[in-house]
């Protein structure tokens, strides 16, 4: 695979690199990252089809939009592909079980597959095609996040928003077939339109947000298609996306942010991704898997304890917002609710994202005895971002005044931690019953998912799910 030339701008670098990427000169490895979040973000987007704010979308997507070829996935509905990105990015991130990148902090897959799907069922391309999109789509969002650091998360910005449209709009116009200067337009572009803030967590302006991103992305390719033109310049530019939304920042070890290292460094596996065992923040995974650890391990009940403390990292400590959830919404973003429910349950499954379960008296006397707080040690390690960027330390005191504590670095299914991809198929079965598809439909969906690449037709996968 080429390069750009040395000293190309940024939207020309990433440009390049979508153009020429190709699956024969792709990293095996990275190949198969790529299926399992496929498989992944399939899962979760047919299971978050029955959320309210899904529901709320797919109305105002068919009367906006209108019909297409594109599959709502696990819908009858087909729409124009932009309005099947907009509800199948929606319904991916409103449970909040999609995967997560710590390369930038944000939720990559569930923008770019409901951008790149939509478009590769109206053209009806082949499964390569999807494929090759797909890694070429998380790939540059990545390596944007991964120049910038993670200071424009800690600056406000809602990263998934902010970089998901640049891979929405690479991908989709790596399916169009675009040439390298209209893919430099598509991406320009959607550097114009990148946007989101941190603001929206627990409100369903979230899901929205990513669903937003995922269509605009590819609106932004379509354009253009067209022969719309973007400022070339869109990133360095003294009023562009470098100055304004990062303070001119970026990585310490870049020699210049004129060199991605697109070809030398894939993202998808260095440094991986997190796929969530529970759906919920990821930044409240690691305190719910180590309390049920704890219980187990100790032969304790609900009943047997007085409280819980969990010590976390200062970025577990800004996305888990809600010590008091009111919705449920407010509840995937806190931690005393997915340790509560721990206390209560024994797991936190899709299931227990309802207004009723929330309002559960056990489960709100469990709730009580947690409390989250950043000591002292978290905030000045500097390794923590490197070692246990959403870890938890747990301390539980029973009634008799028996303490516990454990510190997990790592929840499964983190970079380092990874979950198997037979765990994969099991969440991703959950997740199409729990969209009420049958078994045998998740069976053949799966096994077809994980060789996409021999499809001819991406559209014989997907429309298996509409009924």
């Amino acid at each position: 695979m080429g390069t750009a030339s040395p000293g190309s701008l940024i939207t020309e670098q990433l440009a390049t690199f979508v153009c020429q990427l190709r699956l024969e000169t792709t990293p095996a490895l990275v190949i198969e990252e790529a299926k399992r979040c496929i498989l992944d973000t399939t899962g979760v987007i047919v299971a978050g089809q029955t959320t309210n704010v899904a529901r709320k979308t797919r109305i105002h997507a068919v009367s906006a939009y209108g019909q297409g070829r594109a599959h709502v996935i696990g819908m009858p509905d087909q729409l124009h592909p932009m309005g099947t990105a907009l509800v199948n990015g929606t319904a991916g991130h409103s449970q909040d079980f999609d995967d997560t990148s710590y390369t930038g902090i944000m939720h990559g897959s569930v923008v770019v597959l409901p951008a790149a799907l939509a478009m590769a069922e109206q053209q009806g391309v082949n499964g390569k095609k999807l494929l090759e999109a797909f890694i070429a789509g998380v790939e540059i969002e990545y390596a944007i996040a991964e120049l910038c650091t993670s200071n424009i998360y800690f600056k406000g910005w809602w990263t998934s928003g902010v970089y998901g449209i640049f891979g929405a709009a690479a991908a989709s116009a790596k399916i169009l077939g675009l040439n390298q200067a209209d893919i430099t337009n598509a991406i320009a572009l959607a550097t114009s339109y990148a946007s989101g803030m941190r603001a929206c967590f627990g409100t369903d302006a979230k899901p929205l947000g990513i669903g937003i991103a995922a269509s605009r992305g590819l609106e932004c390719a379509l354009l253009a298609a067209s022969a719309v033109t973007g400022p070339a310049n869109a990133f360095e530019s003294d009023n562009g996306f470098l100055k304004l939304m990062n303070d001119n920042k970026h990585a310490s070890n870049y020699d210049s942010i004129h060199d991605l290292r697109l070809t030398q460094k894939w993202r998808l596996t260095d440094p991986g991704i997190l796929f969530k065992s529970y759906p919920v923040c990821s930044a409240a995974q690691a305190g719910a898997e180590l309390t049920l650890q704890q219980l187990n391990k100790h032969e304790l009940t609900a009943d047997d304890i007085q409280q819980v403390i969990c010590e976390v990292p200062p970025l577990v400590k800004i996305s888990l917002v809600y010590d008091q959830p009111d919705t449920i919404r407010q509840a995937q973003f806190s931690m005393p609710f997915a340790v509560g429910c721990m206390l209560a349950f024994g797991e936190i499954k899709l299931t227990h994202l309802t207004e009723d379960v929330l309002a559960n008296p056990e489960l709100q006397q469990q709730m009580k005895k947690v409390v989250m707080q950043v000591p002292e040690y978290l905030k000045t390690d500097d390794s923590v971002q490197q070692r246990c960027p959403e870890g938890a330390g747990i301390t539980i005191t029973t009634r008799s005044g028996l303490q516990f504590n454990d510190f997990l670095n790592r929840p499964t299914g983190m970079p380092g931690n990874p979950a198997s991809t037979q765990a994969l198929l099991d969440k991703f079965q959950d997740c199409l019953l729990h969209g009420g598809k049958k078994p045998a439909v998740v069976k053949s969906v799966a096994d077809e998912i994980l060789k996409i690449e021999e499809c001819s037709n991406i559209r014989l996968i997907f429309e298996k799910l509409s009924k």
